[in-house]
């Protein structure tokens, strides 16, 4: 597995996810985490800091799942291109799904669910901090 987070307060309401780009392609095979409060949790808002970007063009994509067999749906970030060239040194607020007059995305995070981060090609050369903010829903 090839990212870390912190969690300073277990109902703080915000996690930062180290993600380190990696050959394999498959659906969290860059890697994934399990909800860290196991309720289900609203997620408002997520970013993405790109220290820098992959060496090859790829994408950078995250969703929940319900296992590490289901196709993830690209439901929190989904982006064009991860290569260097477009997102080295930028931070990117990177919902997929919003709310009109909140900009919220509608994502919810099931108590045994797992958030995932894959691309369909290589992410290599990847590093990136994912922020994400999001409510107890129990």
């Amino acid at each position: 597995m090839t990212i870390s987070t912190a969690v300073t307060a277990q109902n703080g309401g915000y996690l930062k996810i180290k993600v380190t780009g990696v050959a394999a392609v498959t659906v969290g095979g860059i890697g994934y985490l399990a909800n860290p409060e196991g309720v289900p949790l609203g997620i408002t808002r997520a970013w993405v800091y790109f220290r820098t970007g992959s060496t090859g063009a790829a994408t950078f994509d995250a969703g929940i799942v319900a296992n590490l067999t289901v196709a993830e749906d690209h439901s929190l970030l989904d982006f064009a291109a991860a290569i260097q060239a477009t997102v080295g040194g930028k931070f990117v607020y990177g919902p997929t799904a919003q709310v009109a007059i909140t900009e919220n995305p509608t994502l919810k995070w099931g108590a045994t669910d797992l958030l995932v981060f894959q691309s369909a090609q290589s992410t290599v050369g990847l590093d990136a901090d994912v922020y994400i903010e999001y409510i107890r829903l129990a």
